[in-house]
């Protein structure tokens, strides 16, 4: 069902999308503390931020994998063979 190679590449892509929300929590972080002496909810942020970056990795993941091993967009050698 799921090949090794498959899963490590949807790990890669909910690690990259986590990341993307850490970096997004902070960028918001240090704008709100620009504005505000103190954030209260930084780790409600941080945590909604990161949920959301675990949810658009599992679902940007499976699309990737399709154009990329089964469709076949970078070539034919790195197409999945069953």
């Amino acid at each position: 069902m799921f090949s090794k190679k498959k899963i490590l590449y949807l790990v890669l892509w909910v690690i990259a999308s986590i990341l993307l929300a850490i970096l997004a929590a902070g960028i918001i972080e240090l704008i709100s503390y620009s504005l505000v002496d103190r954030l209260s909810l930084t780790a409600v942020l941080y945590g909604t931020l990161i949920t959301q970056g675990i949810i658009l990795g599992l679902m940007v993941g499976p699309i990737a994998w399709k154009m990329i091993y089964v469709d076949g967009v970078r070539g034919k050698k790195y197409v999945e063979k069953e």
